[in-house]
């Protein structure tokens, strides 16, 4: 075996019991062509294994360094690391280290019982936590539940976080800090069970969403689902959309609660609600139940007649064209306002006719009597 400049700096670096300094025992480059030990513990001669250890570090406590003697001024790297194996303390642990001396810290550390492939790296590149044969950039195996956790610290400036993704029958995110599973996608989900695209659209079973939220199944039939667990009684609603009795598409309203849907709109636009319809009421433009008070100024019968003659609408109402679209709120309060002026009309024209039909019976009375005196 020819031993490089590192073998060496391990003669070199060999302190002899009883020694003041380091001996040095070649100033060339030597060659050793078999084994060798370096170390107190070697024994004379060394004992090695038959597997042919060419270099055998035997002592006590074992380091092996590396000193970097670069001038750090002159923006050279100049760390210098160490390769440890096993704590030299009582009660430390059976781990090997690579440390860095300069900064004190250990950025690399394998204990004693780690098992077999637990970290393995491919000639694809590839990285195995767990296996020897990774499948993926990164691939993780564990009899139960493999999972990676994020754990925030805290500085003071931010609080204390932890996260964790899981893979088991489950694949999901938790929030260990609140103790919540937020994320979870169940094993055998379909294809497309939920998208999102360069666009940002959402699909739930499309690939391609064509709106910034699309449902989409193979079915006739398709809704979501709204649920308030809270709620005393029926707890759900069901917004569909299905082919409809015209097989044109109908959209649907409907309360879970097996009495059908509350409200259907066909592609005709023709909607029919299960109850009563309400809105937020008219502006009562046209007065409303004004006309009731005192102060109202009223149109009368023959003034308000030739203003409808000559707009050919009721004026309260306004015109309503055919095909244009129509206000049923301001509408419904335009007529009711109309039908409220009717009926004071009918009544101003109902005192009217009582007070000609008293002058009419007092005309005859005054008739008997006057046929009666002859």
């Amino acid at each position: 075996m020819t031993v490089s400049r590192i073998a060496l700096a391990l003669l070199a670096g060999l302190t002899l019991p009883g020694a003041a300094v380091a001996e040095v025992l070649s100033t060339s480059d030597p060659t050793i062509e078999n084994s060798l030990c370096v170390g107190r513990d070697c024994g004379d001669p060394a004992a090695f294994a038959v597997t042919h250890d060419e270099i055998v570090l035997s002592a006590n406590n074992i380091r092996l360094r590396f000193e970097d003697t670069s001038d750090p001024a002159g923006n050279n790297a100049s760390d210098d690391w160490a390769l440890i194996p096993n704590d030299n303390l009582p009660g430390g642990e059976n781990r090997f280290i690579l440390r860095n001396l300069t900064h004190e810290t250990d950025p690399f550390v394998v204990h004693g019982d780690a098992p077999t492939s637990a970290a393995y790296i491919s000639a694809t590149g590839r990285i195995g936590i767990g296996t020897v044969l990774p499948q993926e950039m990164m691939h993780m195996v564990s009899a139960i539940g493999p999972g990676l956790r994020f754990e925030q610290t805290g500085n003071g400036l931010v609080q204390p976080q932890t996260w964790t993704m899981r893979g088991q029958t489950t694949f999901h995110v938790s929030d260990v800090t609140a103790g919540t599973t937020p994320f979870r996608i169940n094993r055998a989900a379909p294809d497309n069970t939920l998208v999102v695209d360069d666009t940002g659209h959402v699909g739930i079973g499309t690939q391609t969403p064509g709106a910034p939220l699309e449902i989409s199944d193979d079915d006739t039939f398709s809704f979501f689902r709204i649920t308030a667990t809270g709620a005393p009684v029926n707890q759900s609603v069901d917004v569909v959309f299905t082919q409809g009795p015209l097989g044109t598409g109908e959209f649907r309203y409907n309360i879970v609660d097996g009495d059908g849907p509350e409200m259907r709109l066909n592609a005709d636009g023709d909607m029919v609600l299960d109850g009563t319809l309400t809105t937020g009421g008219p502006t009562c433009d046209g007065g409303c139940d004004a006309v009731f008070d005192a102060g109202f100024s009223r149109l009368s019968v023959s003034e308000h007649a030739a203003l409808m003659w000559q707009n050919k609408h009721l004026p309260a109402v306004g015109p309503t064209a055919p095909d244009a679209p129509v206000n049923l709120t301001e509408k419904v309060g335009g007529v009711i306002h109309e039908l409220e002026m009717a009926h004071i009309y009918i009544e101003q024209l109902h005192q009217r006719i009582a007070a000609q039909e008293a002058e009419t019976a007092e005309l005859r009375a005054l008739v008997r009597d006057i046929a009666a005196r002859r």
